[in-house]
């Protein structure tokens, strides 16, 4: 039977590796990609009789409103914070720098949920940020910084959760 109640509208809170990311503009978007390869046999031609999971693509999209450097530095995965008090994002490494050393917990919370109500939360075990960083400077525009993270195999967890989970976990 139908339940209105299941309808849901509103944003949600951004935390990773433990931090608040702060505000958001434009909305946060989750996004699934399988991807299949045919199984074929020649008695049927190139017509798939089935079709069997070869990778999946888990990520989620953040405009951050908040232009930080710490924010900077979580976009590019790849920088160093330095300075007096953290105050720059030092950017450039070598050919060959990977990125599962930086991937932390992603927690996307709706905010219309209290905060020990996690069952609409959206997790990713190990979320590294893989996207172009755009920083806008635009005299009539709000300036976000957009990212996108991706979700890297936790080999820690079971099969059919290596990426993550939607809805709550403590059970």
């Amino acid at each position: 039977m139908a339940d209105s109640t299941n309808i849901k509208i509103g944003s949600c809170s951004v935390t990773f590796g433990g931090t608040d990311l702060g505000h958001t503009k434009g909305g946060v978007t989750v996004n699934y990609a399988p991807e299949y390869a045919d199984i074929t046999a020649d008695q049927y031609g190139n017509t798939p009789i089935d079709k069997a999971l070869v990778g999946e693509m888990w990520t989620v999209t953040v405009p951050l409103a908040e232009k930080t450097v710490a924010n900077i530095n979580k976009a590019i995965p790849l920088s160093t914070l330095a300075g007096a008090g953290d105050g720059r994002a030092t950017i450039g490494q070598d050919a060959g720098a990977r990125l599962l050393a930086q991937a932390s917990q992603l927690v996307l919370h709706p905010l219309t949920n209290a905060s020990g109500d996690l069952s609409g939360d959206i997790v990713f075990h190990k979320a590294v940020v893989h996207s172009e960083v755009e920083i806008p400077h635009a005299v009539d525009e709000q300036s976000t910084v957009e990212v996108t993270f991706i979700a890297l195999i936790d080999t820690s967890k079971s099969e059919g959760n290596y990426l993550g989970h939607i809805g709550d976990s403590t059970d």
